[in-house]
């Protein structure tokens, strides 16, 4: 049951606005401890074998790297070494204390959240190796995205004023029980592309048919209705609430992941099918369609991307200014908000009566560098591109089930380009779900003849 559990929770991360509120990310991250020890006693008493020792030439460098940007992360709150700021302060008021971070509580915070999202990843990647396991979070990340969706859609066609319990801050787009339209977009992007995975599972025992017999035509037809109804089902509502979002960085990211997608498709021979591309290209005109008919809103926000940008554009730069400044120790995990207040400028600064606060820099990559320092971020930044590594190289020489790799590879297209404009990553329930996704593709990656087997020693 820890893996069911496990589904259970990521599943229903996004109930309370992403799990992002204190209560909920702590929640959260209490309940994936506890399936992590489960899991550890569970091995410990059956001496079951993992796909993490058994390949840890594969994974084992960017599981290093990964933790020493955490110990860093760790060392940031502790007194050992203090930012300049507080040097002066201590100096003023005759006083000791102090970190390199500016906010070591959030620092703590941060830390316990990405452990929680390396344990999803980890007890994705032990139990994902199973094929009816990684089918079935498949099936529930798919799940999980249309009734998401179908509630954001509910919300915004029956004109209601509150999401959950908390007013709309986003009236004219479908956010569902996220707070931020951003924010869902981004997750309606990775469960659109578990619906595709699912899409073409189906249609590989299709694929056999020709299509140019009207009669073969028709079978074809009455057979991926009646056995794929519902993945289709799930990527109409998922695509219509997602583009409803109104998500300019949602809507472009997926588009491009997208088209990674069917690009690997294509150029690897084991999945160039005929009638699958063909499946695939009218899938994509339907798409295109849609948008032009129910995306009238978010043409007009491409159409005031320029005045924006020049806010954000400031941003970025005086984030990099301060990054040049302190480019090694960094200002601590988490404590953006609070630093960037130093180097905050009154042209982005808001009215004096209302001053606005940059909770966020809107670029991931470069927040983290600023909160971190260089070494630790690219630490950080190594384990993303490893693990999409092994995805892409498991596509390239599998034999079969193919497909959860490109997914793996194109949910972190998605996730690296929207997080050039946005945060999304650091909303607790898209990490919960990359992570989830990513440990059941690196687990799928590896040789089929070389997977683990289960051993029981009595």
């Amino acid at each position: 049951m820890i893996f069911y559990s496990l589904l259970a929770v990521v599943f229903l991360s996004p109930l309370p606005y992403g799990a992002n509120r204190p209560w909920s990310w702590s929640l959260c991250s209490l309940l994936i401890a506890l399936l992590a020890m489960a899991w550890a006693v569970q091995f410990f008493v059956r001496k079951r074998q993992t796909p993490f020792f058994q390949h840890w030439g594969s994974v084992g460098d960017a599981a290093i790297l990964f933790f020493a940007a955490l110990c860093w992360a760790w060392i940031q709150t502790t007194g050992e070494w203090l930012h300049p700021l507080w040097q002066v302060q201590n100096e003023l008021l005759n006083f000791s204390s102090g970190a390199i971070s500016l906010n070591p509580a959030d620092t703590i915070t941060s830390v316990m959240r990405l452990l929680s999202y390396a344990l999803v990843f980890w007890l994705a990647l032990c139990y994902g190796q199973d094929r009816q396991k990684a089918k079935s979070a498949f099936y529930g990340l798919m799940a999980a995205g249309f009734v998401y969706s179908a509630y954001g859609l509910i919300v915004q066609l029956g004109d209601f004023k509150v999401v959950l319990w908390h007013e709309r801050p986003y009236a004219d787009s479908v956010s569902s029980t996220f707070i931020n339209r951003n924010h869902f977009a981004t997750f309606a992007g990775l469960t659109l592309l578990c619906s595709l995975a699912l899409l073409s599972e189906r249609m590989e025992t299709l694929a056999d048919y020709n299509l140019a017999s009207n009669f073969d035509r028709q079978r074809f037809i009455e057979d991926l209705i009646t056995r794929a109804w519902l993945p289709l089902l799930a990527f109409f509502t998922i695509s219509s609430a997602l583009i409803l979002s109104h998500s300019r960085g949602g809507f472009l990211s997926f588009s491009l992941a997208l088209s990674v997608f069917l690009i690997l498709f294509y150029i690897n021979p084991r999945t160039r099918n005929k009638n699958t591309l063909i499946i695939f290209g009218s899938l994509v005109v339907l798409g295109a369609l849609a948008f032009f008919v129910s995306s009238d809103a978010l043409l007009d926000r491409f159409g005031r991307l320029d005045e924006e940008s020049k806010i954000r554009t400031t941003v970025y730069g005086l984030t990099w200014n301060a990054i040049t400044g302190n480019p090694w120790a960094g200002f601590g995990l988490g404590s953006y908000e609070e630093a960037f207040q130093l180097y905050q400028s009154m042209d982005i600064g808001g009215i004096e009566a209302a001053p606005l606060i940059h909770d966020y820099a809107h670029n991931t990559y470069l927040e983290t560098v600023f909160e971190l320092g260089f070494p630790a971020a690219l630490a950080l930044f190594y384990g993303f591109l490893k693990i999409t590594w092994l995805c892409l190289k498991g596509f390239l020489m599998r034999k079969r089930d193919m497909i959860y790799s490109a997914i793996g590879v194109a949910a972190t297209v998605l996730i690296g380009v929207h997080s050039l404009v946005d945060f999304s990553m650091q909303v607790p329930a898209i990490p919960y779900v990359y992570a989830l996704l990513m440990g059941v593709a690196c687990a799928q990656s590896f040789s089929s003849s070389a997977q683990p087997r289960t051993v029981i020693r009595r």
